[in-house]
């Protein structure tokens, strides 16, 4: 029994080794196409016309670009003195709203003691 085991793994390695060898006779073909390919597209990348035409291209958009940049750049410029303009007038408004807490604090203040003695009257003496 143990040579019929022995004599049936021989035999699988045996075509599974003819047929990678099979496999490995038809993939350099393909692989050979595909690494041909990729070698002539690294080729032509690294041909000095395509890196100047690059080049050329984001000069060209950086010039178009630029004066966009630089007008957005003026515009904003008011911008950055904002808070130097809005500190008075927060402190403005905060000096108006301030009294106007105080008042609505002392009036919810006397409201909660008016519920609390109404309440206490209500409820039966302990």
């Amino acid at each position: 029994m143990k040579f019929s085991l022995i004599a049936i793994l021989v035999v699988a390695l045996v075509i599974g080794s003819e047929s990678l060898s099979l496999v490995k006779r038809e993939a350099p073909a393909e692989f050979e196409k595909i690494a041909k390919y990729f070698q002539d597209l690294v080729d032509t990348l690294k041909a000095p016309e395509m890196a100047d035409k690059a080049r050329a291209y984001f000069e060209e958009s950086r010039a178009q670009f630029q004066p966009m940049v630089e007008k957005l750049q003026e515009q904003l410029k008011p911008l950055s003195n904002i808070e130097d303009q809005i500190k008075p007038l927060a402190a403005s408004v905060q000096a108006q709203v301030a009294p106007l807490g105080d008042m609505v604090q002392s009036q919810f203040e006397e409201m909660i003691k008016f519920v609390a003695e109404k309440t206490k009257d209500i409820l039966p003496p302990q």
